[in-house]
């Protein structure tokens, strides 16, 4: 996949880091900053122009025109919103974006945008949580309405040795995995639970603390 970048900084970065870690896309980075350019060029082997995107002469250079997506990572609505219509007018399709402020949002719709909200307000979200329920390995909100979360099975907890078709799961929840030893099991009724496994549910939000519960009672 050809990923076009802009912006080189804090998510920009992050996001070079992950995609370059799978070795199978070519990425171009477009960064007016010349200290990250240089920062970005030392860490990996990527194209890097330094330059303003807003400035059609610059998305020509990094041949945004055989980009399968645009990705825009600055800290300014404005300057994203800019570069993704002038791409867009260069025939780009896909476009993803981080949203600075709530209000920009209908703006970005308008252009068929994937945002990405604030990842500020979504990292200090996800801290309260783990503050709220330290019992929880990990979230992942899927509707508005259901999560996926992941729990270990205490050594002391009553459900060391059931089976899963004996536990009585509240209500809407599933046990989707386990991971046992460095294994990934697909859970099945006659599959038992033991101490140490990390077990991976869906269920609705409202029963988060029910599967705490659940899954941290002690004997």
């Amino acid at each position: 996949m050809f990923i076009v970048i802009i912006g080189g900084s804090g998510i920009g970065e992050s996001l070079i880091d992950i995609i370059r870690n799978q070795k199978r896309h070519h990425i171009v980075l477009i960064d007016k900053n010349l200290e990250i350019c240089e920062k970005i060029v030392r860490k990996h082997d990527i194209i890097v122009i330094n330059g303003d995107a807003t400035k059609n002469d610059i998305l020509e250079e990094s041949e945004i025109n055989k980009a399968d997506v645009l990705v825009t990572t600055t800290n300014d609505d404005s300057t994203n919103l800019m570069v993704i219509s002038l791409a867009k007018n260069m025939g780009i399709k896909h476009f993803v974006s981080l949203v600075n402020r709530e209000e920009s949002t209908p703006l970005y719709m308008e252009k068929n945008v994937k945002l990405i909200k604030d990842p500020n307000d979504l990292m200090a979200k996800q801290i309260f949580r783990a503050i709220q329920q330290p019992s929880i390995e990990n979230f992942l909100n899927i509707h508005e309405s259901s999560e996926i979360v992941r729990v270990s099975i205490d050594p002391n907890s009553i459900l060391c040795g059931k089976n899963i078709n004996k536990i009585k799961l509240p209500k809407n929840t599933i046990i989707l995995t386990i991971e046992r030893e460095d294994k990934l099991y697909i859970a099945s009724n006659e599959g038992k639970l033991y101490s140490g496994d990390v077990i991976t549910l869906l269920t609705g939000k409202t029963q988060v603390e029910k599967i705490i519960k659940l899954f941290g009672s002690c004997l």
